[in-house]
């Protein structure tokens, strides 16, 4: 099985670069890593979102969706924020 590429949005690229906490950050790698190795992983989301999916780290959400060959995440926030 080939994996998938990851590209990041620039609204995800400029979330994670705020990150300062170090477990954090290894927290989201962990998850990210998830998705590469099973992209459908994450719960399929409705509505707007519909063809995205969310992966939770409690309490903040990533959500992505993967099309082709590829996986693109979107971005990462408070579960509260991230579905606005």
């Amino acid at each position: 099985m080939f994996k998938l590429e990851i590209i990041f949005s620039e609204e995800f690229r400029k979330d994670f670069k705020k990150i300062k906490d170090k477990t954090l950050r290894l927290r989201i790698l962990k998850q990210l890593k998830k998705i590469a190795d099973l992209p459908e992983v994450g719960k399929p989301l409705k509505y707007e979102l519909k063809n995205h999916r969310s992966i939770r780290i409690p309490p903040f959400r990533i959500i992505y969706r993967f099309e082709e060959n590829r996986i693109i995440i979107n971005c990462f926030d408070h579960r509260k924020d991230v579905y606005d």
